[in-house]
């Protein structure tokens, strides 16, 4: 994940509306983390999804239109249109550095690699039911809207509930348990020490992030990611060590070596 620096990425954000109504406030929080939000698109029949003109049109999302000429709508067309959107995003504005996507539809999968190879940084958001596998592992960052709802909680944010097609999501979303999480921490440890990195937490985490996108602290019920590093510290995954230079070092602990030996 990229951090805020004095030269904050470039972000585009393409909405498939048909694929799930999801709070759009929520979803901008996440992304103005991450950098700079420069082109907001939605897709859909806005005359069928006309109560949420008004509030994405507030936070300047441009809405496209795509009328249901079916009875059961346009989808398969508005996902042509956005990912050709998308493409010429890429083509005609080489300063946007990510393309976030708010779709786990499998189809997307021939325009997140296509992003990719421009050298683009492809962002993923959605619900992890709806989410395609392979889109996943496919994306550079995979940002499950469960996750972002209960963040958006914890802080006492006021979130829009979801359309009523889409469940609310549960507090605990993660069905791997937390063992899965910390092999991927040793894993990602033992990369970084193999190329003589310094290993600290903001390196640890996009490095986390490079092995397996769909990574999230908070999908392991911690709010922050040094929580994530200090229960592995607990369990004796980690070792963290003093303050250097305003970095704490962190290496393998004896369980993290048992961890990569097994791989």
């Amino acid at each position: 994940m990229a951090t805020q620096t004095e030269n904050p990425e470039r972000i585009a954000l393409f909405i498939d509306f048909y694929n799930g109504q999801l709070d759009i406030e929520t979803m901008l929080d996440a992304l103005r983390e991450r950098g700079i939000i420069i082109l907001k698109k939605a897709y859909g029949d806005w005359q069928k999804f006309s109560q949420f003109r008004r509030t994405l049109a507030e936070h300047g999302v441009d809405l496209v239109e795509r009328p249901s000429i079916h009875a059961g709508g346009d989808k398969n067309g508005a996902d042509i249109q956005l990912a050709l959107d998308a493409l010429e995003a890429c083509l005609t504005n080489p300063h946007i550095d990510v393309f976030a996507i708010v779709s786990g539809d499998s189809d997307f999968l021939p325009l997140i690699t296509r992003l990719q190879a421009y050298n683009k940084r492809v962002v993923i958001l959605g619900m992890r039911k709806a989410t395609s596998p392979a889109v996943m592992r496919n994306c550079n960052e995979y940002l499950a809207y469960e996750n972002l709802m209960a963040a958006a909680r914890a802080e006492r944010k006021p979130a829009r509930p979801a359309a009523k097609k889409v469940d609310q999501p549960p507090d605990t979303t993660d069905p791997r348990g937390l063992e899965e999480g910390f092999a991927l921490l040793g894993r990602a440890i033992a990369l970084l020490e193999d190329d003589d990195r310094v290993v600290n937490s903001s390196i640890l985490k996009q490095k986390m992030v490079q092995l397996d996108p769909a990574f999230d602290e908070k999908t392991f019920g911690f709010a922050q990611f040094k929580a994530f590093l200090a229960a592995a510290q607990k369990a004796k995954i980690v070792h963290i060590g003093k303050k250097v230079e305003g970095v704490y070092p962190i290496s393998l602990g004896r369980k993290g070596r048992e961890l990569e030996e097994e791989e």
